[in-house]
């Protein structure tokens, strides 16, 4: 039962309630907030500016591109600190997450999974009145896609990459401008390969914590997975932008594969993402 959390941890938490993990709409408004800013922090996060992007690229007005953006980082907020509640116990031993956020989610992750459950269904009404029903249903589809992937399938080998990339496709609809559906994908696979650097990473925790990713199964998986995302990649900068954007494609693994750093390589990836982006909106809509 999604109230029943496991034993916590009394090495790290003590038998005795820290301040930091009473509850409270100081604590719980920052519990909020922790999971985004620490993603941003670590280089995570891009999607939000990519949501912006497509917000402003549809031509709103003041008020549409308000809401567009508000919708997009309560919708991210929310996804993050979902997947975090889900894993509180076992980002114990990631010394890269807030473990303020960690111990306080241990102590009420109960309470905060039937919180989020209503401020889920809250935001898909709030993004149905303000952006209307084509937003609404993309908000619906990436919490469910979330969902799946925080209780279940983020410890699934070769699962979790694609998985993750219908996570972003779905997120890149939340402003409710009309795209291409290449243009969909392409956010999709972005977010894949995002994700293949990530989950290497993160692979010494993840084996610490039993969480079967594509990095801790298959050693040599993430590299397959980053050959398949940038041929697909390839495939769909050909039909957007031509031959020439098609064969930048390759940019991520080559990166991968010359750089000793992983997230040196991710970095540079996120950088060169941000320039074919720009030229993929502005083939797009005209920019």
């Amino acid at each position: 039962m999604i109230d029943a959390p496991l034993p916590p941890d009394d090495a790290v938490l003590g038998a005795a309630r820290a301040p930091d993990t009473v509850f409270g709409l100081l604590p719980l408004a920052r519990a909020h907030v922790a999971p985004l800013v620490n993603r941003l922090w670590r280089g995570e996060g891009a999607l939000l500016a990519v949501n912006i992007s497509i917000a402003l690229a549809g031509r709103p007005d003041p008020r549409t591109l308000a809401a567009s953006v508000a919708v997009s980082t309560a919708v991210l907020a929310l996804l993050y600190m979902l997947n975090d509640v889900f894993d509180c116990h076992q980002d114990l031993h990631d010394a890269g997450k807030d473990q303020v956020f960690v111990r306080f989610c241990i102590r009420h992750r109960g309470l905060l999974l039937r919180l989020l459950a209503v401020e889920h269904v809250a935001t898909v009404g709030l993004a149905l009145v303000l952006l209307g029903p084509r937003s609404a249903a993309a908000v619906a589809a990436v919490f469910l896609v979330n969902l799946a992937y925080s209780a279940t399938l983020k410890g699934r080998a070769a699962v979790d990459v694609p998985w993750v990339a219908l996570w972003g496709a779905c997120y890149a609809m939340v402003p409710g401008v009309p795209l291409p559906l290449t243009v969909v994908a392409l956010v999709g696979v972005m977010t894949s390969i995002c994700h293949i650097f990530q989950i290497t990473r993160d692979q010494p925790f993840d084996i610490v914590n039993r969480i079967r990713t594509s990095a801790v199964a298959v050693p040599w998986l993430p590299i397959a997975q980053l050959a398949a995302s940038c041929l697909l990649m390839g495939l769909l900068l050909y039909a957007l932008l031509g031959p020439a954007a098609a064969l930048s494609a390759a940019v991520p693994i080559l990166l991968r594969l010359t750089l000793r750093s992983n997230q040196a390589a991710w970095m540079l990836s996120k950088a060169y993402y941000g320039l074919i982006w720009l030229a993929v909106l502005g083939a797009v809509v005209g920019y």
